[in-house]
């Protein structure tokens, strides 16, 4: 065989290669699911295609085998989609492995030489992974029948993927092993329209300016590809020995294909070397994540200013009654009205007044003055004033020496107050709480208490408004606003604020700000 038999296999391979690299990097919506998709459909083609080399042959052989991966692949792709447990993904992975770890050590266990006849292992491996295949089969398109509008689309793509890879895939390659269809250049067709149905599953899960990126990284290595292959030939004209006249043909088809997934592959490199070696790189993905962040804080902006205006409405309507009971509840108290009542009543008002001051924290928040800042000090400062509250609390301070922010000072230690003051109740003086802090370039400094942590109910929405697991019956009642507070805070000043669980129990807050 030589490589112009392949031929008919390259521009499958081209796109599959073009699509992994794309989807690795800037398929952000597509999930991990279909990247690994993209990728294992390379390799399979890539499989194949060494396999009709004669140099190759031998190599392909003991690779085949990992075919067996894409199944795990599938389902993965598909729980991304549903929202699913990744455990029958894992399952999937596992099988595909441990096929081609057979396949690698042994392939003469799975079938004779040049894939022709049936291994020992051949028939029960093979009624195995039918099964699995089916079963893969017939839950994708149980899924598909489930959704409707564009979810439906996602997965009877996806569906519709699972369907050509197999017949491209462990199908034909039992075919041959069995004698049935010897050449697998035919399965081509199907391999293509595997590539074509995942490159669309993939650009249909971006929206917006995402889908547009893609759309156009994908266009810009076409376009890069038919530049090269025009080079190509033109050399070829001026140097006849590099490629008769008759051949000009065949060396723009093999330009265009072989070239198609070169600048894809040369951009992933580039710019994922560039996220190591530099603090703020610049490649296409880079700038469009500032850009997407840039506008979702101007929409912020306007929101919050919508809010502020509401806010300091609903503010000044609240406080004027609240100012008018308090003074109603001294008049009641000068007219011997029951000490137990008037401490309720005030208590309320207390509860009521602390709710206003966290909606116009929330709502209406103080323009920030950043400054060069020690962490030590914030965390001294915001330490003694959760003591004065809380004084069984026990908090051990680790901080690197050095350790500067450019934060406000007074918002940072609001920050700070608020999440050790929530450890603080969580450990009700029965447990530890650890502040750490270390970084140059970017500072992460995290709090942490061996409490009985957030409930799983409400991690997910832990930092959005008027989400507490305090209710009124708490002993120290929560708003629901402090972290979603906090989180403001830490966003404007160009960081992060994250939660984390903790093994055996308690929470842990880590906020990520630029260092000094």
């Amino acid at each position: 065989m030589t490589p112009a038999a392949a031929l008919i296999l390259y521009p499958s391979w081209a796109l599959a290669v073009l699509l992994a690299a794309t989807a690795a990097r800037l398929g952000r919506a597509a999930g991990l699911g279909l990247r690994v998709v993209c990728s294992l459909l390379a390799l399979w083609i890539t499989t194949v295609i060494l396999f009709e080399l004669p140099a190759t042959r031998e190599l392909a052989e003991h690779l085949m085998p990992l075919g067996m991966l894409q199944a795990g692949g599938y389902v993965h792709a598909g729980l991304d989609l549903t929202g699913g447990r990744s455990r029958v993904a894992r399952l999937g992975y596992a099988w595909g492995a441990a096929v081609g770890l057979v396949g690698l050590v042994w392939p003469r266990g799975l079938y004779g030489p040049d894939v022709l006849g049936p291994g020992p292992l051949f028939w029960p491996i093979a009624a195995a992974s039918a099964a699995g295949a089916l079963a893969v089969t017939g839950w994708l398109v149980r899924e598909t029948r489930r959704r409707h509008g564009a979810a439906r689309r996602q997965m009877a793509m996806l569906t519709a993927g699972n369907g050509f890879a197999i017949a491209a895939g462990g199908g034909a390659l039992a075919l041959r092993i069995v004698g049935i269809a010897h050449d697998l250049r035919l399965t081509a067709p199907a391999l293509l329209a595997a590539v074509a149905v995942i490159g669309i599953a993939v650009v249909r899960r971006e929206v917006g300016a995402a889908r547009r990126m893609v759309v156009q990284a994908i266009a810009y290595a076409a376009m890069t590809a038919v530049i090269t292959a025009l080079g190509i030939a033109a050399l070829s004209l001026a140097l006849p020995a590099l490629a008769p006249g008759p051949a000009i043909a065949w060396t723009l088809f093999v330009g265009v294909f072989a070239a198609l997934p070169l600048d894809a592959i040369r951009t992933l490199i580039v710019e994922s070397t560039g996220r190591r070696l530099f603090a703020a790189p610049i490649g296409v993905r880079d700038l469009a994540e500032q850009a997407e962040a840039s506008e979702a804080r101007a929409d912020q902006a306007a929101r919050l200013a919508e809010i502020g205006a509401l806010v300091s409405a609903v503010a000044h309507e609240v406080r004027n009654p609240l100012g008018v009971i308090s003074a109603h509840a001294k008049l009641l108290e000068r007219a011997g009205a029951p000490a137990a009542s008037l401490a309720a009543l005030r208590a309320q008002v207390q509860r009521a007044s602390r709710f206003v001051d966290d909606l116009l924290a929330y709502g209406k928040p103080r323009p920030l003055v950043p400054v060069a800042l020690d962490v030590r000090l914030a965390i001294d400062e915001a330490v003694a004033a959760v003591k004065a509250i809380h004084p069984e609390a026990r908090v051990e301070v680790a901080v690197a020496p050095g350790v500067r922010v450019i934060a406000d000072r007074a918002a940072l230690v609001d920050v700070l107050v608020n999440l050790i003051g929530n450890a603080a109740i969580a450990v009700a003086g029965q447990g530890r709480i650890a502040i750490t802090a270390a970084g140059a370039h970017e500072v992460e400094l995290a709090v942490a208490d061996d409490g009985p942590g957030v409930p799983p109910e409400l991690a997910a929405r832990l930092f959005q408004p008027f989400v507490t697991g305090r209710g009124r019956d708490h002993a120290h009642p929560g708003t629901g606003l402090g972290l979603a507070t906090a989180r403001g805070i830490v966003e404007r000043h160009g960081g992060t604020l994250r939660h984390e669980a903790v093994a055996g129990g308690g929470a842990r807050f880590v906020i990520r700000l630029p260092g000094d």
